[in-house]
């Protein structure tokens, strides 16, 4: 831990390949009191200062709990929402800044996968209507080309191309995401923001989605940002993983490392949790259970986020400073003053912090 100490605590620079930079985005939602005249009495920070970067061909998978902000970020990144603060950089380009009109041709390299495949798909519209909408919009193609490649956009996801005029109440769930993937597709982005797209899936249709998408990368050379709750969903189609607590980044790192060598509390929280195949080291491995909620992001805690939560908490630094990204190696970052030594952990060693640990500011 001493060799921790010495590095700056600042988060990996960029490299300048990146597809996708976002930075410091910050996105508030304004609490209001009042019917006729409304005040602003507070903000939901759900999206609080919030920096990575993406290369090409790459996927990086962002976890946490309910309410964290995933899916906020999400839809900051596509610009479905705009942020509050922070920018977000587009193959050189600050999209936050641009206007609709400039925005437009931007849209089509960067598409989105939505959660829920009943409700993201119109129940009035035909399959083939739904598909080829983004290419209305863009005008890419006569009617004839426009019908072929839907119908070539079905075959590439593994549906029937004589489905094109059938309506979605006909598919099966795991169909309906296919569907939503060859929307997604259509207009041949160079990034795809995949937002929780399996879970409200059965288990083995949730592994023929993420196979149909790993597939998909290797043919077409899409960049992913693939947001889950489920740590092994994430460990399967992932190359980096990014933990996100309260609208801020807990951990960062390359997918082995971080499900090797966790170093946030919360991540390693998490890990604890994920079943895995093998019913004696089940048996044998000892969850660790957090306690309490989660805080409300309208009046989130003072210092450290997860302090109230966290079993290595120390009173008088981690409720009063803010951790940054601490640097551990090529690539993995945790905003923990006092991270995981080693894993697996019990829950006894995990509340006690050692005295040498990165983010100490005391000399010590």
């Amino acid at each position: 831990m001493a060799q921790a100490a010495a590095i700056e605590a600042t988060p990996a620079p960029m490299t300048g390949d990146e597809l996708l930079v976002v930075e410091d985005v910050k996105k508030y939602f304004p609490v209001t009191r009042g019917i006729i005249f409304q005040k602003e009495i507070a903000s939901v920070k759900a999206v609080d200062g919030v920096s990575f970067g993406i290369k090409p061909g790459e996927t990086l998978g962002i976890v946490g709990e309910s309410g964290c902000g995933k899916s906020t970020l999400a839809r900051c990144i596509i610009r479905l929402l705009d942020t509050t603060g922070g920018a977000v950089w587009f193959e050189g380009r600050d999209i936050t800044k641009l206007s609709r009109t400039a925005m437009r041709p931007i849209r089509r390299e960067m598409t989105m996968i939505f959660q829920d495949p009943y409700a993201s798909l119109n129940p009035r519209k035909r399959v083939g209507f739904i598909i080829a909408e983004p290419l209305e919009v863009h005008r890419l193609g006569t009617d004839k080309e426009v019908k072929t490649r839907v119908q070539e956009l079905l075959e590439v996801v593994g549906l029937n191309p004589e489905h094109y005029n059938r309506f979605p109440h006909e598919f099966s769930g795991g169909q309906r995401q296919r569907i939503g993937v060859a929307r997604a597709l259509a207009v041949n982005p160079k990034l795809i923001v995949c937002d929780e797209p399996v879970s409200a899936l059965d288990v083995s249709v949730q592994a023929q989605i993420l196979n149909l998408l790993k597939d998909l990368q290797d043919d077409f050379g899409l960049t992913y940002v693939f947001i889950a709750h489920d740590l092994n969903v994430v460990r399967h189609i992932s190359d980096r993983v990014m933990v996100m607590y309260l609208g801020k980044v807990a951990e960062v790192a390359p997918r082995n490392v971080l499900y090797q060598e966790p170093k946030h509390p919360y991540t390693g929280a998490l890990l604890s949790a994920v079943p895995i195949a093998n019913p004696e080291l089940g048996r044998a491995r000892e969850a660790i259970v957090l306690e309490g909620d989660v805080p409300s992001p309208v009046n989130p805690p003072s210092g450290c986020r997860f302090h109230p939560r966290c079993p290595r908490f120390q009173e008088g630094h981690c409720d009063v400073e803010d951790p940054p990204l601490y640097p551990f190696g090529s690539g993995h970052s945790a905003a923990c003053h006092y991270p995981l030594e080693r894993w697996p952990m019990n829950a006894d060693e995990m509340s006690r912090p050692s005295s040498s640990a990165a983010g100490r500011t005391d000399g010590t």
